[in-house]
């Protein structure tokens, strides 16, 4: 249904639909069908959703046992929706006693209720304990049914935090591995798949997955250092777990759906400021750094920051401020930039807006366009055989980074996308091949990332991003003056971008600034990033490549012509 249909027909939907208390007891199958469709109705609507919280909070003891899984999934849901902590008391006393009488997934969702609550907590020690107590809950369920990996895999994700909190090497590594097989088993569970959301959904929680591998597998990489361990770090990262995995399970009967938030304000600044300090100092560590000198700064102030003797209260009066993405960052200590210029502020804030756009400061997009086109790009590099287990995670993750830079270059005018003039000639593609290996250098990639590296297939790499030591992928840099068409980009320079994979994994990227005439328009970021293949005589595909393209020569909107 359309969001049009939806809002005509939604509140007959619920009103005909919501099971009372004597078609539960007659059919309670059925009566569970109808709930998560009245439930969806009223997450898509907005429809008042007392007689559902009614329904949901009922005493269970006379409904009958067939009625209790789907209760206790509907439930589930609810949690996500309505965060009251009155409700979610209730929520939580109707999923006890589901679990009392045997229902195993009121057991898994009174887990993820838990974690949930966790994930919100601010003190170390508070947050440990309830990360303890969901982790509790969840190996119970695991130990009873080998079928429970969905509660195995956020165990691991509880231990996790506790590893980190403990600096348990072996936890850490259990907990990798673990995300990266609950990866790849959402990637299974896609096949055959047809609903579009469950599909983009879907992608997403791998995603998330993977990322959460990546996160305890740098860890790991570091153990001795004491910097790449934060407790708060991972409290993020498995967040973002959360949030993506409960959207890929979530209902999806009519229209909806359900993108849960969880807000941990101490736990993304910490993150924020942990990330600049992994890009730091692995930077530092190059023959030739790549990062720029603000993103240096950011680092220092964020240094300053955790180190003030105490954090001040006033934070309602500093956020009505402007500089979001700064005080994000510092938080109450953001007081320590009202000592710079307005011009070294607005160029931090960019840096820091650059650096974190869509994943801290409470920006995160909640459409799904950036998902979609991810996940097309994904089921076209599907076609090839070698687009499986992990090359699959971390190819994926390089493609949703490599889409999000085209989209914030589109978006925030750079000097190599200006109009090119007397006062502004052609830039060569180090500027973007620089800005590129910057940008992933300061997502989840951070120390994967390299520049010009020698001996890649008999040559020299542009950007490189590599795992384990022997994994990496090759994002080849050019620019084109003359014809930025499809055929003629992937006839001029696929053959070099795809050469580079000739003695790795077969998947490789092509990033092409275009520097043609756009007097008329630039094309849409659809048009700008697809998936080509190589194939031999038989017409088997032996490689294949993602091919971005970078739009400059752009003039302003209201030049156009």
């Amino acid at each position: 249904m359309g969001d049009e249909t939806i809002d005509i027909v939604g509140p007959t939907l619920h009103d005909v639909l919501l099971p009372t208390a004597d078609f539960i007891v007659a059919q309670p199958l059925l009566a569970g069908l109808r709930l998560n469709i009245v439930l969806d109705v009223v997450a898509a609507t907005g429809h008042a959703p007392y007689h559902v919280l009614g329904v949901l909070t009922q005493p269970v003891g006379g409904l009958p046992r067939e009625f209790d899984d789907p209760l206790a999934h509907a439930i589930g849901v609810a949690v996500d929706l309505w965060t009251d902590e009155a409700e979610q008391r209730r929520f939580a006393a109707n999923l006890d006693m589901l679990t009392d009488r045997g229902s195993d997934d009121a057991a898994y969702e009174r887990a993820l209720q838990q974690l949930r609550q966790a994930l919100q907590v601010q003190d170390q020690q508070e947050l440990i304990e309830q990360i303890r107590l969901a982790q509790e809950r969840f190996e119970v369920l695991a130990s009873k049914t080998e079928e429970r990996s969905d509660a195995r895999a956020f165990a691991s994700a509880c231990r996790a935090i506790v590893a980190f909190h403990e600096v348990d090497e072996q936890g850490l590594r259990s907990a990798a591995l673990s995300a990266r097989e609950t990866a790849n088993r959402r990637a299974l569970l896609l096949h055959g798949m047809h609903s579009r959301d469950k599909v983009l959904a879907g992608h997403a929680a791998g995603i998330a997955w993977t990322s959460l591998a990546w996160h305890l597998e740098s860890a790991l990489e570091h153990f001795s250092d004491d910097a790449f361990l934060d407790t708060w770090a991972a409290v993020e990262a498995i967040t973002k777990v959360y949030e993506a995995d409960r959207q890929f399970s979530d209902l999806n009967t009519v229209h909806a759906v359900i993108q849960p938030r969880i807000v941990n304000d101490l736990a993304a600044r910490h993150t924020m400021a942990h990330q600049l300090q992994r890009a730091v100092e692995v930077d530092r560590a190059r023959d030739r750094p790549i990062l720029a000198s603000e993103i240096y700064e950011l680092a220092d102030l964020a240094h300053k920051a955790r180190s003030a003797p105490r954090e001040s209260d006033d934070d309602a009066e500093e956020d009505s401020q402007g500089e979001p993405y700064l005080r994000a960052l510092l938080g109450p200590s953001a007081d320590l930039i009202s000592e710079l210029t307005d011009d070294k502020r607005a160029a931090l804030e960019a840096s820091a807006h650059q650096t974190f756009i869509g994943t801290f400061a409470g920006d995160r997009p909640t459409n799904e366009f950036v998902t979609r086109i991810t996940a097309s790009l994904m089921a076209d590099l599907s076609d090839n055989s070698a687009f499986t287990g992990s090359a699959k995670s971390n190819f994926s993750l390089l493609v949703l980074n490599t889409l999000r830079f085209l989209v914030y270059v589109g978006d925030n005018r750079q000097s190599y996308t200006l109009p090119i003039d007397a006062n502004h000639p052609a830039p060569l593609e180090a500027r973007v091949q620089e800005h590129f290996a910057e940008f992933l250098s300061a997502t989840e990639l951070t120390g994967r990332v390299g520049l010009e590296h020698a001996n890649i297939a008999n040559g020299r790499a542009d950007v490189i991003v590599t795992f384990d030591g022997a994994q990496r992928y090759v994002t080849e840099v050019k620019r084109e003056l003359g014809d930025a068409s499809k055929e003629s980009l992937e006839s001029a320079y696929l053959a070099q971008a795809l050469e580079y994979q000739s003695t790795n994994h077969p998947l490789g990227q092509l990033l092409v600034l275009d520097l043609t005439d756009h007097s008329s328009g630039t094309p849409h970021v659809t048009e700008s990033i697809w998936v080509t293949h190589r194939r031999d005589a038989s017409e088997r595909i032996t490689s294949s490549a993602v091919v971005a393209v970078v739009r400059g020569n752009r003039p302003a909107p209201s030049a156009m012509t």
